[in-house]
């Protein structure tokens, strides 16, 4: 099993500070909850919420964090992730 952070800080940049849209990056917008977050994406979903952060990787100054959570997810193996909050 692999586990990899969504720190505090690029959450807080996430949704205070990048200005995201709430349409466009929909599967992202789902763990905004820090604390009660508790989801579990599969499939198309975790295509998606792999496009997302690769999009968001471009404009963020946690890129190399996100490059890092990209890399723990995008595995041919994964069929499943779990993102539970703190």
């Amino acid at each position: 099993m692999n586990k990899s952070e969504i720190s505090e800080d690029l959450h807080y940049w996430l949704f205070n500070l990048a200005n995201l849209d709430k349409g466009r990056f929909r599967t992202i917008f789902r763990v905004q909850d820090y604390y009660k977050t508790n989801i579990q994406l599969s499939g198309i979903e975790i295509s998606s919420f792999i496009e997302e952060l690769k999009e968001i990787r471009k404009k963020s100054p946690y890129s190399k964090e996100i490059e890092r959570i990209v890399n723990c997810i995008n595995q041919q193996n994964i069929s499943k992730i779990r993102i539970t909050g703190d």
